[in-house]
């Protein structure tokens, strides 16, 4: 059985291979896609209020090479990001008790 580590990494490029290449190269990601694949797969982390011109800032800022769509990089650059936030705003928490052993 798969570790959860190795199933996070196998999700990461499982869901970007899901999305990419709809509307074009299927190793990126338009802005369409990317949006569908944040409301789909991270809807809780994407305000509902999203307006199209906040996608459209977001898709600026993970396009670091500035053509117009996310490829791998910059999608996985964007998910460390997000891990690092996460790190940050948990550390200080008190650890997950451990499950009971039956």
């Amino acid at each position: 059985m798969a570790r959860p580590l190795e199933q996070a990494v196998a999700a990461i490029v499982c869901t970007f291979q899901e999305y990419a290449g709809r509307c074009g190269d299927k190793y990126k990601l338009c802005q369409s896609e990317l949006k569908e694949l944040l409301q789909k797969e991270l809807p809780t982390w994407t305000p509902t209020e999203f307006r199209e011109c906040d996608y459209n800032k977001f898709m600026s800022v993970l396009d670091t090479n500035k053509d117009c769509e996310v490829d791998f990089a910059e999608y996985v650059r964007s998910l460390a990001c997000l891990c690092l936030y996460c790190h940050e705003y948990f550390k200080d928490c008190p650890p997950p008790e451990p499950p009971c052993s039956q």
